[in-house]
């Protein structure tokens, strides 16, 4: 699935996680930092990962998540997420629409669990 990560999405995660780091949120401080424009926090990529693939499989409960960043993803950048299914773990990988590898990770699944299930 392709998301656009624009800036305002990054300002409400800042908002929320009250992760409000300069690189996140302003031009100048991503430019020194050595970056073209401000990124998307780690956090928010792997949320959104989760996020994306509990709506698409309402039938499975993500049980633990687990992501390798090897790049920053810039805002205002489309990424894509894709899902490989392996047993009881789904492969996910994070790409830039241009290619570039932003994470990889695993997360691990269980089939026909609700979260009520899990109280």
């Amino acid at each position: 699935m392709r998301k656009q990560i624009t800036a305002e999405d990054i300002r409400r995660y800042a908002a929320a996680s009250k992760d409000m780091a300069d690189i996140h949120l302003d031009d100048e401080a991503a430019q020194r930092a050595g970056y073209k424009r401000p990124i998307a926090h780690g956090m928010y990529i792997m949320g959104l990962a989760q996020s994306i693939y509990a709506k698409e499989h309402k039938g499975k409960w993500i049980q633990s998540c687990g992501m390798r960043f090897q790049a920053p993803l810039p805002v205002d950048t489309a990424v894509d997420f894709v899902y490989e299914e392996q047993g009881g773990s789904v492969l996910v990988t994070v790409t830039t629409e241009d290619g570039e590898r932003i994470a990889t990770g695993t997360l691990t699944v269980k089939e026909g669990v609700t979260w009520l299930d899990q109280l």
